[in-house]
């Protein structure tokens, strides 16, 4: 049940930017399915023009809202709802997903039995009962920038995204889609928050890497299963989406390559960016052509 002592388990951080019915939805899923251990909810809105944050305080009186008056970024605001509590473990979660009966409980379970994670990823369904990839390793430059077929190439993994891989297994894994995942309050003590240059996308990406170079894991949870509506916030501003991606590539590899790189490294990623502005502005590319995302869905 809803903790209102401040003595909370879990705390949901959930950011919300023109979530509309679909953040109602997702906190009424939370409702129906929650865990098994005191828990509150936390909605980090970041100056919606919707109306949204109103839905929410009318359905939801128990749900804790930080109204931001400019959209400070993805990054920035979790660290604002995760910064407003004390609880022991964080549930990242976007504004889209359904929560299924079992599904927080099975990634607390996870938590407790490999004392090294640090995140616990939940294995994400479309609407349509359809698996969403959701769990790679940490990508490498040419991957980054060239896709799926430089994927391939890659000889000792499956690659940034693990198309081919049932997500059925509870293993470690480099990065997982950061629709929904657990977080150890004991791991973020030790690496941070989230970096908040990274204005939206990688932010995810950044912070797993960061948790591995200090010796802790991710780890994927296929019992922790929940449906993804997915792109919610992303269809509403592609072009802007696109921009913000390219710039969370950049800096995610500028910050792990030395300085004498960074001018040929943005040459390449902002071809890039540029390119897949150019295919979103004349409709030949959309997010669900291109899903998932690097860091974010």
């Amino acid at each position: 049940m809803p903790d209102p002592l401040g003595a909370a388990m879990v705390t949901v951080v959930i950011v919300n930017w023109n979530g509309g019915d679909e953040i109602v939805e997702c906190v009424g899923s939370f409702h129906d399915a929650p865990p098994s251990v005191p828990w509150e909810i936390v909605v980090v809105d970041n100056a919606s023009t919707d109306g949204s944050p109103a839905l929410i305080r009318a359905a939801f009186p128990d749900v804790r809202i930080i109204a931001n008056t400019t959209n400070r970024g993805l990054a920035a605001a979790n660290n604002q709802g995760m910064a407003s509590s004390a609880a022991p473990f964080i549930l990242i979660s976007n504004p889209d997903i359904i929560y299924k009966p079992g599904a927080v409980d099975a990634l607390l379970d996870l938590m407790a039995r490999r004392t090294r994670a640090a995140f616990a990823v939940a294995r994400l369904m479309r609407p349509s009962g359809v698996l969403q990839t959701s769990a790679g390793d940490l990508p490498t430059l040419g991957e980054a920038l060239l896709g799926r077929a430089w994927q391939r190439r890659r000889n000792t993994s499956r690659g940034f995204w693990w198309d081919d891989w049932a997500h059925d297994e509870e293993r470690v894994i480099g990065h997982g889609m950061e629709a929904c995942f657990l977080v150890r309050r004991e791991a973020i003590r030790d690496i941070g928050m989230q970096d908040e240059r990274f204005p939206l996308d990688w932010e995810g990406i950044d912070w797993s890497a960061s948790a591995a170079a200090a010796g802790w894991e991710v780890w994927f949870c296929p019992e922790g299963e929940v449906v993804h509506i997915g792109g919610v916030t992303l269809r509403q501003a592609q072009l802007r989406w696109v921009i913000r991606s390219h710039q969370g590539m950049y800096r995610y590899f500028a910050k792990r390559r030395p300085v004498l790189w960074r001018p040929l490294l943005a040459l390449a990623v902002g071809t890039r960016g540029l390119v897949k502005a150019a295919a979103v502005a004349t409709g030949r590319w959309s997010y669900r052509q291109g899903e998932p995302s690097a860091g974010t869905g």
